[in-house]
C-alpha cells in the first residue's frame, strides 16, 4: 500500500512539473520570437506541442494548401498561431 501512495505521488508530481514548464513557455518573450514565416516546427521548438482549434486542406488540379490555427496556453495566458501552407501568417495572444 505504501508503495502505492509513493507511485501516485511520484506520478502527480512529474504531472505537475510538466504542466508548469508548458505553462512557463507561453510568455511574452516566446510570443515575440515567432515570426511571419516560420514553420511549425520552429514554433514548436519555442513553445513545445500546441493543440491545433481548426483546420482546412484542399486542392484544385495540381495546386493544393492548407491551413491551421494552434493554440498554446490555458483560457488565461494564451498564443494562438495561423498557418497556411505550414507557415506564420498569423499570431495573437491574450494574458501576456
Amino acid at each position: 500500500m505504501a508503495r502505492s501512495r509513493s507511485f501516485i505521488l511520484r506520478v502527480a508530481v512529474v504531472c505537475l512539473l510538466l504542466l508548469v514548464s508548458g505553462c512557463a513557455r507561453v510568455s511574452r518573450e516566446n510570443y515575440e520570437k515567432i515570426e511571419t514565416g516560420m514553420t511549425l516546427s520552429q514554433v514548436e521548438s519555442i513553445l513545445g506541442r500546441g493543440t491545433e482549434q481548426s483546420g482546412v486542406g484542399g486542392a484544385i488540379g495540381d495546386v493544393g494548401g492548407s491551413a491551421k490555427v494552434v493554440r498554446w496556453g490555458d483560457e488565461n495566458r494564451s498564443i494562438t498561431v495561423t498557418f497556411v501552407n505550414d507557415q506564420v501568417v498569423a499570431k495573437a495572444q491574450q494574458g501576456l
